[in-house]
């Protein structure tokens, strides 16, 4: 019979091998911090003891996060088999847990939420499932879920730091500011590595207006987190668009360049950001063909490997902007084919439509990019993601309406204005002219 330890969070796993453990712990904080090393944590957990099933579930997720899909599923299959032979010795919890992870990374999220739920009930300081069910809610725009479910597990993560910057980000996506801000704070001030509590303050800041505070409070707290891969140039990307707002957009396209000009655009949040980046640079009258150029062939790279909706706007918006019409038409029409087969109905009701709208604005063509992204811009919020990050769409309409003298563009310019304190130099210079 496989012995019983338990993990950092007090939860029996079914394992003889303390090092197993000790590495699986150091792959769930690393997990929650968004560190580069987590994958080779969970490797170090299997290494020590291959039959260590909840680790190599866990290994499995690591990498498809990490878009390495082809070796994700084979592992998560090892890790359900043995669970099943070893399903005497397992927990419930376990099992249960290798099954919700199992639907995860078999892509099938949405069945995996009433399984995820039904376990944090009983065992709230499951923090890797809590982290992964917070995040299917956030790529489906389901900012008042998060908050349920962190206030709902965060009696039991009292102790946890990370628990504090997971709610903090909750509650600034359902605009509690005033409580967001020291609760991220406090995480910070309790762990400076604590990457996603960073995040929570750097998109409190922006959704306040209070453009200036954030520059400076965001490079001392953005440097401690040297842990960090991909996640450190999503910290610069929310600097950059506070530099955006307060109208420097010489500061916002040389971090265009610092972050995302230098390096191989390989993982998908590099892309969405490099490209929301550069579009909004391109909205405010900063447009550099350039940028498009290395954005596009990246883009390329993900047209026969769809991932989040959120995603496939992004790779669609670097094609056109690219001017490659060959490669953005075939990932639309490859679209509209997904949305007659999908059981989520915001790809062919939303995606498709919002897709087609942004084609027509990189071709100049407002009016058709007005009629196309207009009757679902109450809806964008399916497509997932952050207010902030969502807003290059809301903005991209705007524009339209702007360019095609719409004589409902005052009006809508007007609910932008009206959308925060400091609501961006580019938007007030727009109403003055």
């Amino acid at each position: 019979m496989t012995a019983v330890l338990h993990d950092a969070y007090g939860l029996p796993v079914s394992t003889s091998s303390r090092a197993a453990v000790d590495a699986y712990d150091r792959g769930v904080r690393a997990l929650l911090g968004f560190a580069a090393d987590t994958v080779e944590c969970f490797r170090e957990a299997v290494a020590a003891d291959p039959d260590f099933a909840l680790a190599r579930a866990a290994l499995a997720v690591a990498l498809y996060l990490d878009e390495q899909i082809p070796a994700a599923r084979p592992e998560m299959e090892r890790a359900v088999a043995d669970g099943t032979a070893q399903a005497a010795s397992l927990t419930a919890r376990e099992r249960h847990h290798l099954e919700a992870l199992r639907l995860f990374v078999g892509g099938r999220s949405n069945d995996a939420i009433a399984l995820m739920r039904e376990i944090l009930a009983e065992h709230p300081r499951d923090a890797l499932l809590m982290q992964r069910l917070y995040f299917i809610y956030f790529w489906q725009g389901r900012s008042a879920e998060m908050l349920e479910l962190t206030r709902t597990v965060l009696p039991a993560l009292a102790d946890d730091g990370y628990a504090w910057g997971y709610h903090a980000f909750a509650l600034e996506e359902n605009r509690r500011f005033d409580e967001a801000l020291p609760l991220a704070e406090r995480a910070v001030e309790r762990n400076p590595r604590d990457a996603w509590a960073v995040h929570a303050i750097a998109h409190v800041h922006y959704e306040r207006g209070d453009n200036r505070r954030g520059i400076e409070a965001l490079p001392p707290r953005i440097h401690p987190c040297d842990h960090l891969g991909y996640f450190r140039n999503h910290l610069l990307w929310h600097l950059a668009l506070l530099h955006l707002a307060e109208g420097d957009y010489e500061r916002g396209g040389r971090l265009f360049e610092s972050v995302f000009g230098r390096i191989p655009i390989a993982i998908a949040s590099d892309l969405q950001d490099s490209v929301a980046l550069a579009w909004r640079l391109d909205l405010f009258g900063r447009p550099d063909p350039r940028r498009w150029v290395q954005l596009g062939e990246a883009a390329r790279r993900w047209l026969d490997m769809p991932l989040l909706l959120f995603h496939d706007l992004h790779v669609g918006m670097a094609l056109a902007a690219a001017g490659d019409w060959s490669g953005a038409t075939l990932q639309l029409d490859r679209l509209r084919q997904r949305s007659t087969k999908s059981k989520n109905p915001t790809l062919g009701q939303v995606v498709v439509p919002l897709m087609e709208g942004l084609h027509a604005f990189a071709r100049g063509e407002y009016a058709a990019a007005l009629a196309h992204m207009e009757p679902v811009e109450a809806r964008i919020v399916e497509v997932g993601g952050s207010h902030a990050q969502r807003e290059v769409f809301h903005d991209t309409l705007l524009a339209a309406a702007l360019r095609g003298s719409e004589p409902r563009a005052v009006a809508m310019l007007e609910r932008r204005l009206a959308k925060r304190p400091n609501p961006g130099r580019f938007w007030e210079e727009a109403r003055a002219s």
